[in-house]
This record gives C-alpha cells, structure tokens and sequence, in this order.
C-alpha cells in the first residue's frame, strides 16, 4: 500500500484527492480532505436535490430565469416560457453541466435565488457538511462559495441511493428538443465508458479541473473525489487522476 501511495503521489497531477470504499466504509486513498476547496459545478448535485425535494421525475415545469439574468459560463440556451420534464431538466443540468439549467431549476423551486440557496445550504448541514457554503446553483466561482472533499463525500454517499440522479448521470448523452430542434447532448464525463456511471466533472479557474466518479468494476463501488486537477490542453487530467486513485 505504501508503494501505490508513493506511486500515485508521483503521478497525480493533484494534491487534493479521496477514494472510498463504498461497501466497507473505508476511505482508501485522500489528501487535504477538509481543505476548503471550490466545488465548481459538482455544486450542481446539490442544485439537483433540491430540485428533486419538489418535484418527481416526471413533472413539468415552465421555464422561467431570475430576473436580470446573464447566460455565463456553460450553457445550453434553454428558452423561457417553454414547458419542460424534470427529467430533462436534470439532463441539462448533470449530463451537459448547461449552468442556465441550474438557474431553471432555481426559480421552479423558490420565488429567487436566495431563497433557493437556502433550502441548498439547509440540505447541506443536514448531510452533516459543515465546512460548505453555496453562493449560486451552477457552482461560478465566488470567494465564499466552497466546500471540502470530505464533505463532497458526505454528498456523493447520499446520492448513490437516489435511482434517479444516478440513471442520469449514467447516460452517456440524451436528446432534447427543448431549443426548438431536436439535438443530441452529451455528458461531459469522459470516463463513462470505463465504468464511471458519473457522478459529476467540474471546471473553474479556481476548482481546476474537478471530478466526482463512481466505479462499480470488479465488484466493488468505489468513489473517487478529485479536485484542483491541473488544467492541461486536453482537459483530461482530472480523469487520468482519478484512474491512478
């Protein structure tokens, strides 16, 4: 063990890392675990959640955006006004990582977005993730928005029972019609094809490159949190990290 920690320190592009052992309740592999971090858009699993505290899978809503807002970031130019499944709302949101989705969501749940970040920070201190703080739904970088990957894995344990959020975020992609043509979106996972049924990727300035997988080879289920990955020209390192943990 003590060889393929030296082995992984070496190769990882990243001092911030957890792998667990889901069936054992072990912790395997981790480093600055309850270092504050920023989460990027792995803050929209908890966005999801919440969405799905109010709604079922097979809901519809209208879409409908805060006022004043501005398309930043990843998006998918879901038009307002156009009446939408739950379902494919959470596509958008964890499959394509669309950051508009994460808004969307916002304002079918609460009247405004600070009010939906409550009901996210609330969730948050009931999973016991005491060191976290969300300040938007689709994970921007903000200086009080963080959390630590310690309590990432309080969430990722949580969600691995919702059967919902994970037959998500195990499409490789899904198709859409909600821009007026129907169009094929594809996950921004690009280990879905090497056993990682997701959980979620991320990329900020400050995050880096950010992955939550989950791996149910050779009959085990092990997660793996990587954060602060280095952001190389392919953008594959959070990924080529999370292979060697």
């Amino acid at each position: 063990i003590s060889y393929a920690e030296e082995v992984s320190e070496e190769l990882l592009s990243t001092e911030y890392y957890l792998s667990y052992d889901v069936s054992n309740e072990a912790i395997l592999f981790s480093n600055n675990i309850d270092e504050q971090i920023y989460p990027a858009s792995l803050t929209k699993i908890m966005t999801a959640i919440v969405l799905l505290d109010y709604y079922n899978f097979n809901d519809y809503i209208v879409t409908k955006y805060p006022q004043n807002y501005e398309h930043k970031g990843k998006v998918a130019y879901i038009p307002e006004n156009k009446e939408i499944s739950i379902q494919n709302l959470l596509e958008m949101l964890l499959i394509y990582s669309a950051n508009d989705a994460a808004y969307i969501s916002a304002i079918a749940v609460s009247e405004n977005v600070d009010e939906f970040l409550l009901l996210m920070n609330n969730k948050a201190k009931t999973y016991g993730m005491n060191n976290t703080n969300f300040m938007n739904p689709d994970g921007m970088d903000h200086v009080n928005h963080y959390t630590t990957l310690n309590d990432l894995l309080k969430m990722s344990i949580k969600i691995i029972d919702s059967n919902e959020i994970i037959s998500i975020v195990s499409k490789a992609n899904f198709v859409s019609d909600i821009s007026g043509n129907e169009k094929v979106y594809t996950t921004t996972n690009l280990l879905i094809k090497e056993g990682y049924l997701g959980i979620k990727t991320g990329w900020t300035d400050k995050a880096g490159l950010t992955f939550i997988g989950l791996n149910q080879n050779s009959n085990r289920e092990i997660l793996t949190i990587i954060n602060k990955s280095k952001v190389d020209e392919k953008k594959y390192s959070h990924f080529s990290d999370t292979k060697l943990l």
